[in-house]
């Protein structure tokens, strides 16, 4: 998700039958409305949250907090922060982790150092990676996963050709 798929989706709901000068409604659906865009001269050092879908051309140290909206860092945005959003697409530079609810893109001009957790994990070809892909959601599946058994194959050892037992270990005689 680019940021003109971003503004054309949002172009296309903005002629619908809204009147002009009249604003959505608080219950809008997240991210109906153009997204959020921080400036390529913007920096900001600290906690960054909000309500609706941002698109960062600047810079960010900190955390980024959008649990249920869209995060996109184009080719000239840089975040040096952990990302908590919805949909995580990174065309510029990110540094930390980055928790995805939905989905984390990486596109080809992407640079990502950090971690990264989401169910749905694109990285595109050219990108560039480096940390460890976490796509278990549910906490539920991992303790299972740490309680079961694991079983063992029936033979010890592979059974040589010729023979038709697996060998036992002893010395030969």
């Amino acid at each position: 998700m680019t940021q003109k798929e971003i503004e054309a989706g949002s172009a296309a709901e903005d002629t619908s039958a809204t009147p002009a000068g009249v604003k959505p409604a608080a219950s809008a659906k997240p991210g109906s409305k153009k997204p959020a865009t921080i400036g390529s001269s913007i920096v900001i050092h600290g906690d960054v949250t909000g309500e609706e879908d941002l698109v960062v051309d600047g810079s960010i140290e900190g955390t980024v907090n959008l649990k249920e909206n869209n995060l996109v860092v184009s080719e000239n945005g840089r975040v040096t922060a952990n990302i908590n959003a919805r949909i995580i697409r990174v065309d510029g530079e990110v540094k930390g982790e980055l928790f995805g609810s939905e989905q984390v893109v990486i596109s080809p001009s992407g640079k990502v150092m950090g971690d990264i957790r989401a169910p749905r994990v694109v990285l595109e070809d050219g990108c560039t990676f480096k940390g460890s892909v976490d796509m278990e959601t549910d906490q539920k599946s991992i303790a299972d996963r740490a309680s079961t058994p694991r079983l063992r194959p029936a033979a010890a050892r592979p059974v040589r050709p010729g023979r038709e037992t697996p060998e036992t270990g002893s010395i030969r005689k």
